[in-house]
């Protein structure tokens, strides 16, 4: 007699009920049922929460929150759910007829389970997000980490590019700066001397190639824009320069804030995943309500700056959590100290090589983006990795 056993279901739903025998011709009404995920509501006054609660439990899942929710002894509570797809699809129906802010939660809980990216176009590049893209790195810099002094020559510099380009790279990041930590700061004046001839050879060279510019300071991002750049990658999150932020507002500049707790990283800095979140919820909430289309908007978490090994592990492991922000998600692990402290690894080859199997693991858990100083082999890496996921 066959022994029965018990086993999980892998990610293939469909398939999974296709081949237990399901009915074919109500197969995909179905699928959501059996596709549960855990999402946390932040900030809801006791009322909001009681009514959720109660909606949750006639829907047949629970909803936990604050233990002074009911007696109204708390100001406000978070909440975490756990439902299937399909529970949340019928909870937001239920929301929308509801008092307080809790039409508003239909609406954010909608938006968070689809997580439709809007494309982005940039010159002749279209970015849909149906695949990962890659983001070259260019160092302008004489200190930075790993490559720093090489490309300070035009000529290897636009040698270098080429390469990137002819390898996969989807955008040519540039910068005149080093973020490393104890790195020395910069003025905006040698910064500029350093990038925008660059930008302006490269541009000479391939007038189509996305061009990001690396930077935090306002007058360096807005020479580099003027010679062609195309992207502002402020590592400071535009908390650097209160200009900067008003000019890619203003001119709705496709911009990447990055999480950091410090520029350069010279200290740890205690952050939960939760705090990385909201703060980066709270950035892009904020650019959109002054103005800036969405989908010029790429956020970072910053792995690396100001974070311990530890930290930059859990973010990893989290990294889906932070899909719901709604905007493409940019991954910056190459050659970073954490990788090599855990493994123990002195050479740049065994170096690109994690970094490479990083970037298609995470690739599977929501990165859009993978800034990375090899570009062929982290091309390789997750063009192998598509065909499995």
């Amino acid at each position: 007699m066959d022994e029965v056993l018990v086993k999980f279901a892998n990610n293939d739903i469909p398939l999974e009920l296709d081949m237990i025998g399901f009915d074919k011709s109500y197969l995909f009404n179905v699928v959501n049922k059996y596709q549960g995920v855990a999402i946390k509501v932040k900030n809801l006054k006791p009322a909001e929460a009681n009514i959720l609660k109660q909606l949750c439990l006639s829907l047949g899942f629970d909803c936990a929150v604050n233990r002074g929710v009911i007696t109204c002894k708390c100001e406000k509570t978070d909440c975490i759910l756990f439902a299937s797809i399909d529970g949340y699809k019928k909870l937001t129906e239920k929301l929308k007829k509801q008092p307080f802010r809790l039409k508003e939660l239909s609406q954010k809980l909608y938006d968070a389970l689809n997580n439709v990216l809007e494309p982005l176009r940039i010159r002749n590049y279209l970015f849909d997000w149906s695949r990962p893209y890659i983001m070259g790195i260019l160092n302008i810099t004489p200190d930075s980490f790993s490559d720093g002094g090489m490309y300070l020559e035009k000529e290897e510099a636009l040698k270098h590019v080429i390469s990137m380009i002819e390898n996969g790279a989807d955008i040519i990041d540039i910068g005149g700066e080093s973020t490393r930590p104890n790195a020395d700061i910069i003025n905006a004046d040698e910064e500029i001397k350093r990038v925008v001839p660059i930008i302006q050879i490269i541009r000479k060279e391939n007038p189509d190639i996305p061009i990001s510019i690396d930077t935090r300071n306002f007058i360096t991002a807005k020479a580099a824009i003027e010679a062609g750049a195309d992207i502002v990658n402020d590592v400071s999150g535009l908390d650097f320069d209160k200009n900067l932020f008003d000019y890619v507002v203003k001119n709705n500049v496709p911009t990447v804030i990055m999480h950091s707790t410090s520029i350069p990283a010279t200290s740890i800095n205690e952050c939960s995943v939760e705090d990385i979140y909201v703060s980066l919820y709270n950035k892009i909430q904020r650019l959109i309500t002054l103005g800036m289309s969405k989908s010029n908007i790429i956020a970072d978490i910053g792995i690396g700056f100001g974070k311990s090994k530890e930290d930059c592990f859990n973010l990893l492991k989290r990294l889906d959590e932070f899909c719901s922000l709604g905007v493409p998600l940019l991954m910056g692990l190459s050659r970073k100290s954490f990788i090599k402290n855990q493994f123990d690894i002195n050479n740049i080859d065994e170096l690109d090589v994690v970094t490479a199997l990083y970037s298609a693991m995470v690739s599977s858990k929501g990165a859009n983006i993978h800034r990375v100083h090899n570009v062929k082999l982290t091309k390789q890496y997750l063009d192998l990795s598509s065909e499995i996921n």
